[in-house]
């Protein structure tokens, strides 16, 4: 695939605490691999290098660079600044480690959105899913302030940079009404697995 922007890092945030699923989510068995390898899936097509955000050591089996937050204990924009931080690219995509039915298709249709922005962000049903998103690492420092300050939700911290929203309707190739689906318990689990 060809983009205009040069070489894209792909980032996995899999720090969240996994409460409600019991043990690390990522690690979980869905649809025949484990969660995190359907994020690996599809980053793989689109970006130069893969690294994972995460302070659970079982995920450096994977083969990929394995990271910890810079400030632990502060949620997803503490994912996010970890990464803006290390990479060494103009655009990152970022997604989560539950989120498998995400497709190379839809973030390469994000990329393609990216010229002259800092960040594209997936909007379904009226919600915006900032952590399937492509980020420019030059919003790092804006990301950063809102980090550093405690205001730690991302969804606002958006506002702080130029970021693009782009909906996701039943007219696109990839479409799919469970593409950005979180699987967060055991129950929810079950229901996609069937």
């Amino acid at each position: 695939m060809n983009h205009l922007q040069g070489d894209i890092s792909g980032f996995i945030l899999a720090g969240g605490k996994s409460s409600r699923m019991g043990s690390d989510k990522g690690l979980i068995e869905f649809a025949g691999r484990r969660m995190v390898e359907h994020s690996i899936l599809a980053l793989k097509p689109l970006c130069s290098s893969i690294q994972i955000v995460t302070n659970n050591s079982d995920y450096c089996d994977l083969g990929y660079s394995v990271h910890q937050d810079l400030i632990e204990d502060k949620g997803p924009l503490a994912g996010i600044c970890t990464a803006l931080s290390l990479s060494k690219t103009r655009l990152n995509l970022i997604i989560t480690c539950d989120s498998p039915f995400v497709t190379s298709a839809l973030l390469s249709h994000l990329i393609e959105q990216s010229e002259g922005v800092d960040a594209v962000v997936p909007l379904f049903n009226n919600r915006v899913y900032p952590l399937t998103a492509v980020y420019a690492t030059s919003c790092y420092t804006a990301l950063n302030k809102r980090l550093i300050e405690n205001e730690l939700k991302v969804k606002d911290a958006l506002n702080f940079i130029h970021t693009k929203q782009i909906e996701l309707t039943e007219n696109l190739p990839f479409f799919n009404e469970k593409i950005l689906a979180n699987i967060n318990t055991l129950k929810e689990l079950e229901i996609h697995e069937n």
